[in-house]
């Protein structure tokens, strides 16, 4: 029997262990390792944090879904790979050889090592830490949220929109290392962002790079000092350090490089998808979601080809993509390309495209 590895839960092997519910590979056993038995969709973080989700709507339970798929599940995860032998080695001591492994493990959270970041802030990944995460920092009386992206920007509307709700707390903060949140959107895009946080209530400190966390304050590199009680960082994507640490190739960044077969060419045993990669011929693309669910499909038949008549096809990543923001109070920000749309429409189009996703891996 050959023996196929999904390393992590991600979407696209999410998409992989549903579609074996419909088709069995022959001659193939398949395990997947996950370091927690549940997997939360980030796609709906804002909902919880708002309160308009149950944690039981976020989540998938991995062992349910694996049983239904004859997916063997291990609460495991890998901690090294060593790709000429075929061998995995996890953190529970595990050794195992494998004829395919595919990582879809997503990324880490950028800048931690900052002096008091990891003993004062919090964290929302590894993601099967949020929701215990979110329940603590909503009564904060003063919380900081550190990134002015699109998780930063959603997660303290939809915090504040609880807090305004429940009257809890005093005020939210955003620290952005940028001049403008959504650096990565056009200069009106962030224009109109900006305004719905100010109408919110939320104070912005723009171009303000965090340089250490105390107990009580967050230190600038402008030498400001913010008083804090609870704070999340959100300071952009990282690396996993397991691909450099194994000395599998990676980009400049330490993601896996694959190929557009979302292979990695010195090794086509392995493959990747979502946030842990990097594509040899699109290494721009951003940390999205959105890829790692147009990826699905096509890493599902090239490990199906790998495993049998060695077909393939070729991931060509989309030039717009949608995207919608949970602004609070049951309404989204919609982007398209330059392209956006602020109402209720936006969040209920938004509600509709979570809760399909979800409903095709809760068993």
């Amino acid at each position: 029997m050959k023996q196929l590895f999904l390393i992590g839960a991600g979407h696209a092997h999410l998409h992989i262990i549903n579609q074996l519910r419909k088709e069995s590979l022959e001659d193939v056993e398949v395990t997947l390792l996950s370091p927690a038995p549940y997997q939360y969709y980030s796609g709906m973080f804002s909902g919880y944090a708002e309160g308009l989700y149950s944690e039981e709507d976020i989540s998938v339970y991995l062992p349910g879904l694996c049983e239904q798929a004859s997916v063997e599940f291990k609460e495991e995860f890998v901690v090294s790979i060593d790709a000429k032998q075929k061998i995995l080695l996890t953190d529970q001591g595990s050794v195992l050889s494998y004829d395919v492994a595919s990582f879809d493990i997503g990324s880490l959270t950028a800048s931690t090592d900052l002096e008091g970041v990891k003993e004062y802030a919090r964290r929302i990944k590894p993601n099967y830490h949020f929701p215990q995460m979110v329940d603590e920092v909503r009564h904060a009386e003063h919380l900081s949220i550190v990134g002015g992206g699109i998780a930063g920007v959603e997660l303290a509307l939809s915090l504040q929109s609880w807090r305004e709700k429940h009257n809890k707390g005093k005020d939210v903060t955003i620290i952005s290392g940028s001049n403008r949140l959504l650096s990565g959107e056009t200069k009106d895009i962030s224009r109109k962002v900006e305004q719905i946080v100010a109408r919110k209530g939320i104070t912005i400190l723009k171009d303000s790079h965090v340089t250490k966390m105390t107990k009580n304050h967050i230190y600038m590199d402008q030498g400001d000092a913010l008083e804090y009680t609870d704070a999340l960082w959100l300071a952009g994507p990282k690396a996993p350090g397991v691909f450099e640490q194994s000395k599998l190739p990676t980009d400049n960044k330490g993601y896996l490089q694959v190929e557009s077969t979302l292979q990695v060419k010195k090794h086509p045993s392995i493959f990747g998808a979502g946030d842990c990669i990097s594509l040899s011929e699109h290494p721009e693309l951003p940390k999205n979601g959105v890829f790692a669910i147009r990826q699905a499909p096509i890493l599902w038949e090239n490990i199906k080809g790998f495993l049998s008549t060695g077909d393939g096809s070729h991931y060509i990543p989309q030039k717009k993509w949608l995207a919608i923001m949970s602004v609070g109070e049951k309404e989204g920000f919609l982007l398209y390309g330059k392209w956006s749309y602020k109402g209720k429409l936006a969040w209920k189009l938004k509600n509709r495209i979570d809760r399909k996703f979800m409903k095709q891996y809760q068993t």
